[in-house]
């Protein structure tokens, strides 16, 4: 016994000899980020670790944000190629002021600042939150200078992964939130890598009202307003079945708005901009259903993940109509909180809603059991103790 508390006595003491200065990066995330701010940063700095966080914003400035330095620099960007040179021109240059230990970088654009970091003997992580090689192959991640060709999209998305391999086998670690169909992505593509998954803090979700289906029944979108998560689609079956469709994000491109506005099922929908973390909790209160029927393209129906938004229905007791991915069945299968539909099929979807809007009763119970998922497995609590733990370990290994 007095073995076994002297070595943890040593760890103790080994953990707090480590320095924890710990810098995030982000060139074209929002400062307040829900996986960046709200669940990494913040954990981060309750868990004992000095966090600044540098980004972009409406102006320059710092604050102390719930334990948190937030740098917020001023660079407008018209496109990629000026986030590429301008944007990370700026945050390299206010990342070294930092002097962080580790740095922690949150967008492929920022590759080219990992290596520079690497160079100047910094401990580096990339935090891949998709798997932008896939994207770009597929024309999902659309690069912002002019339209592109599909052929090409598969070439830089073939490039694209070549260099990303290159980088991540330089810096130190790489941070995923899931396999696709199995298998580990970044298997011999880095150093070392470990699953994050983008989970709800159960404390941040609480609903002030029971889910209510006697009255007009409206169906909720959250998240970015793309062709590809099947917008279209979606709205087409609110229309068919009779019910409002509350979106809620922003649209990319800017010129897709107009197309929905201009097709004549658009007077069922209801657009409340891009919402922050308040406004999202108070929209889902206003919904008795929760929508994410993302199409079979780029790596979509590959991942083994949910999409962050259903998570965040579950943990608002909402049912779910989900794609019928491969993942998707399988966790539904599991869990008993949706329905899975051909996301690329309007009348398949509107049936999931009339379907729901008849059976309350069962309807009610997949948000309960969205919710008990979510409490028991499927939070943040115990994915952040998984991070601060792998930071820990980064920065023993630090020369």
């Amino acid at each position: 016994m007095k073995d076994t508390n002297s070595q943890i006595d040593m760890e103790n003491k080994q953990n707090l000899s480590i320095s924890k200065k710990v810098c995030h990066l982000a060139c074209k995330h929002k400062m307040n980020d829900m996986r960046i701010f709200e669940k990494e940063c913040k954990a981060l700095a309750t868990g004992g670790f000095e966090v600044t966080l540098i980004g972009f914003g409406e102006k320059e400035q710092t604050k102390m944000i719930d334990g948190v330095c937030c740098i917020s620099l001023f660079c407008p960007s018209k496109n990629d190629i000026d986030v590429l040179t301008k944007r990370n021109k700026l945050i390299y240059k206010a990342a070294i002021q930092v002097d962080a230990d580790l740095y922690h970088l949150h967008e492929p654009e920022l590759l080219p600042v990992a290596k520079k970091l690497k160079r100047d003997g910094k401990v580096v992580v990339f935090d891949s939150h998709e798997f932008y090689g896939w994207q770009l192959h597929d024309n999902i991640h659309k690069i912002k200078i002019i339209r592109v060709p599909a052929f090409l999209m598969r070439v830089f998305g073939n490039l694209y992964m070549q260099y990303e391999k290159r980088i991540c086998k330089t810096i130190d670690a790489v941070i995923q939130v899931c396999t696709m169909n199995g298998v580990d992505y970044f298997a011999n593509r880095c150093k070392q890598s470990i699953f994050i998954r983008n989970l709800p803090n159960t404390n941040d979700y609480h609903r002030k009202s029971s889910i209510d289906f006697t009255k007009d029944i409206s169906v909720a979108m959250i998240g970015g307003i793309t062709k590809e998560r099947g917008v279209t689609q979606l709205v087409l079956a609110s229309h068919r079945a009779g019910t409002r469709l509350l979106l809620a994000g922003d649209f990319t491109p800017k010129s897709y708005k107009k197309e929905l506005e201009e097709m004549q099922e658009y007077n069922c929908v209801e657009y409340k901009g891009f919402l922050n973390k308040d406004g999202m909790l108070a929209l889902m209160e206003q919904v008795q259903i929760g929508a994410s029927n993302l199409l079979n393209v780029g790596q979509y129906d590959k991942i083994d993940t949910l999409p962050t938004k259903v998570y965040d229905y579950m943990s608002m007791e909402l049912p779910v109509i989900l794609s019928n991915t491969p993942f998707a069945l399988k966790m539904n299968e599991k869990y008993h909180f949706a329905i899975c539909v051909n996301p690329s099929d309007p009348v398949e979807i509107a049936d999931a809603i009339t379907w729901l809007k008849s059976h309350p009763k069962e309807a009610i119970e997949m948000g309960k059991n969205g919710r008990r998922a979510i409490e028991e497995e499927l939070n943040w609590q115990k994915e952040c103790e998984k991070l601060i733990d792998f930071y820990n370990q980064l920065l023993k290994q630090a020369p």
